[in-house]
């Protein structure tokens, strides 16, 4: 089989390390990958390090004309026997595309945000054309929007995004990471993953630590990611009224395995947008007890009192309650760690994805006849 994945993605991101990370265990199931991305792009240039052949595509709109036209040549040449969109805009280019060439692959497009879908002409044309094979939710909260909207969901499938548990996994702090962070020994480590912006909830976590701090709690805030290293936020840990010396800032990183290895617990923030946490994902999978906003499919891996703990979204109060709880009961680290390793291993790994994601191609292959045909 070969499958033609799409994605406009330039920067590196959760849903770039998933196509990359499915591509991957496509390959080892013995199918051919193809990836049409940014070529300089993070992606582009992690893809091909890795082998796969890449394919440049950057489309600069919703519906770039030029660009669907390249790729509707693109299948025409491969002709490859399915099509997946992993983003916003290849999903529309694939759209497009699939409408022009002559050749019909299956189309596949993943959902990874819990973003409301809007209700104009374009965006329910976008999302219930009858070109599109079928749809991937990457959790079942997602799965429930896209149905609300009015897909059949016979059309939808939840596959859970994966994480490597070669990569992630439990092991004792990284020493290199203690010494950079200049980690106090015996210092709770209370650590955010994720790019910075408004949707993730830094601010939030920053409230919910100066409540923390006037509880008389004593730990080191790290953040990690995209912009986290930027003035802006660090303006707003200064306006917090956080010690200097108490806060990190790292900015984009790509050792987050190592990094997570010196967190006592890993938080969520966001307020929207998110789908399934991919950082508290992988902190489960290494052991670190997670603490996250209740917000689409986060409930659906931080079992609340079993893996983790929950809490409403933007709530800094109830976030300072449940990270007060996990920093001062030692033992219920401890469960949470053991609870939460074996929830990944048996339903959230990269290998259980591929496989899943193999299945649903060739199930769609099969109502169809088993092949792509011309029309």
């Amino acid at each position: 089989m070969k499958i033609l994945h799409i994605t406009e993605s330039f920067g590196w991101s959760g849903g770039a390390a998933q196509a990359l990370y499915l591509a991957r265990e496509l390959r080892a199931l013995g199918q051919e990958n193809l990836l049409a991305c940014p070529e300089d792009g993070d992606l582009g240039q992690k893809a091909a390090a890795d082998g796969f052949e890449v394919i440049h595509f950057r489309p600069k709109r919703d519906y770039d004309l030029r660009t669907a036209f390249a790729l509707a040549r693109l299948i025409d040449e491969r002709k490859p026997d399915v099509l997946q969109a992993h983003h916003p805009k290849a999903h529309a280019m694939g759209l497009m595309a699939k409408f022009l060439a002559r050749h019909k692959p299956v189309f596949v497009v993943t959902r990874r945000v819990s973003h409301p879908i809007i209700t104009t002409f374009f965006a329910r044309l976008k999302y219930q054309s009858r070109l599109i094979d079928g749809f991937i939710a990457v959790a079942d909260s997602v799965r429930g929007l896209l149905t609300a909207y009015g897909l059949p969901p016979e059309r939808v499938r939840t596959i859970y995004s994966g994480t490597d548990p070669a990569r992630f996994s439990p092991r004792p702090p990284d020493p290199a990471i203690v010494e950079e962070l200049a980690l106090p020994p015996g210092l709770p480590v209370v650590m955010l993953v994720g790019n910075f912006s408004e949707h993730k909830g830094q601010r939030v976590l920053l409230e919910a630590a100066g409540l923390l701090r006037g509880r008389g709690l004593d730990f080191i805030l790290v953040f990690a990611g995209r912009g986290t290293d930027s003035p802006e936020l660090k303006a707003l840990y200064k306006a917090a009224g956080l010690p200097e010396e108490k806060g990190r800032f790292l900015g984009l990183r790509d050792d987050v395995e190592k990094l997570l290895t010196a967190a006592s617990v890993s938080v969520n923030a966001a307020v929207k947008g998110e789908a399934l946490s991919g950082s508290i994902r992988e902190s489960l999978a290494m052991g670190v007890p997670a603490v996250a906003s209740d917000i689409s499919g986060n409930a659906e891996i931080v079992k609340d009192g079993v893996t983790g703990l929950l809490f409403p979204p933007g709530d800094a109060p109830a976030l300072a309650d449940r990270l007060e709880t996990i920093l001062r009961t030692p033992g219920l680290r401890e469960k949470f760690s053991g609870n939460s390793v074996s929830l990944v291993r048996d339903g959230f790994t990269t290998a259980i994805m591929g496989r899943r994601t193999l299945e649903y191609y060739r199930e769609l292959l099969g109502k169809r006849g088993g092949a792509s045909r011309p029309v």
